[in-house]
C-alpha cells in the first residue's frame, strides 16, 4: 500500500468517525430524549447491542395521565446519571402523558412493547389518578407479577405501593412504605413509616420530597453502593 492509499483510508476511516458524531450531537432526542433515533441496523441499535454485551441495566419506568412528576423525573433522570438504560413506557393511549401538575412527559413506547423482554428492575411512580391507570392496566400487572416471582426489583413510591402493588397482591409476606395517608396505608399489610423500605427485591418509598433517596437506592440495588455514592455526591445530595 503506498502512502497516498494510507492517506486515503485514514481520511476515509475519519470522516466516517466525524459523521457518526454529527448524528449523534444533531439527531432530534426522542422519546424522553435519552436516546438516539431507532433505525435498524443503524448507531441506537449499535449503541443497545454494546450496552447489552457491556451489561447495562434495564429499567422500565411506566408512566400514565396523572403520574406524580417529581417522582417519575427523579427516578428517571436518576438512574440515567448511573448508566442505566431507562424506558419511559406510556400506559394509555399516547406516547405523551399529562403528569398530575400538568407537566407533559413523551415516552419511549407504549407499555405493550415491554411485555416480551427481562427488566433488571420495574419501578412505579405514584400521582392519582395515574397509579390507578397502572393498577389497571393488564400488561403491566403481567409484568410486574414476572418480575416478583423471579425475584427482580420492583420498585413504587407513594401512591402506587398501595394502588398498584397491593391491589395486585405483591406485598404479601414483605414489608413497604407507601404515602403516609390512612387511605393508603390500610392497605399496605406490613407498613413501616420509614422513607425508603427495601424488603428483597422490593423498594418502596413515600412521595415526592423522598424520590431522591427512593431513586438512590434503586441505583445502589442495581449498581453497588459505590456507584449510589458518587451519583448521590454528584447530586449534591447527602
Amino acid at each position: 500500500m503506498t502512502g497516498r492509499e494510507k492517506y486515503a483510508g485514514a481520511l476515509g476511516l475519519l470522516l466516517g468517525l466525524t459523521g457518526f458524531l454529527c448524528y449523534l450531537l444533531l439527531s432530534p432526542p426522542t422519546g424522553s430524549g435519552r436516546s438516539l433515533a431507532w433505525v435498524p441496523g443503524g448507531p441506537a441499535e449499535a449503541a443497545m447491542a454494546a450496552a447489552e454485551s457491556a451489561g447495562a441495566k434495564h429499567v422500565l419506568v411506566p408512566v400514565a395521565d396523572g403520574s406524580e412528576e417529581i417522582e417519575s423525573v427523579t427516578i428517571i433522570d436518576t438512574l440515567v446519571r448511573a448508566g442505566a438504560l431507562v424506558t419511559v413506557a406510556s400506559i394509555g393511549p399516547e406516547v405523551e402523558v399529562t403528569c398530575s401538575r400538568g407537566v407533559k412527559i413523551k415516552a419511549d413506547c407504549k407499555i405493550a412493547e415491554c411485555e416480551a423482554r427481562d427488566w433488571d428492575a420495574v419501578v412505579c411512580p405514584g400521582g392519582m389518578p395515574g397509579a390507578v391507570s397502572l393498577k389497571e392496566n393488564e400488561t403491566l400487572e403481567a409484568i410486574l407479577r414476572k418480575q416478583n416471582s423471579e425475584g427482580r426489583i420492583v420498585g413504587a413510591i407513594c401512591a402506587a405501593p398501595a394502588v398498584v402493588l397491593a391491589s395486585h397482591g405483591l406485598l404479601e409476606g414483605k414489608q413497604a412504605t407507601c404515602y403516609p395517608a390512612s387511605v393508603f396505608q390500610s392497605k399496605i399489610p406490613q407498613l413501616v413509616s420509614e422513607k425508603v423500605v427495601v424488603d428483597q427485591n422490593l423498594i418502596t418509598s413515600q412521595g415526592p420530597a423522598t424520590s431522591m433517596a427512593f431513586a438512590l437506592q434503586l441505583v445502589g440495588s442495581l449498581f453497588g453502593q459505590e456507584k449510589a455514592d458518587e451519583v448521590a455526591k454528584g447530586l449534591l445530595f447527602n
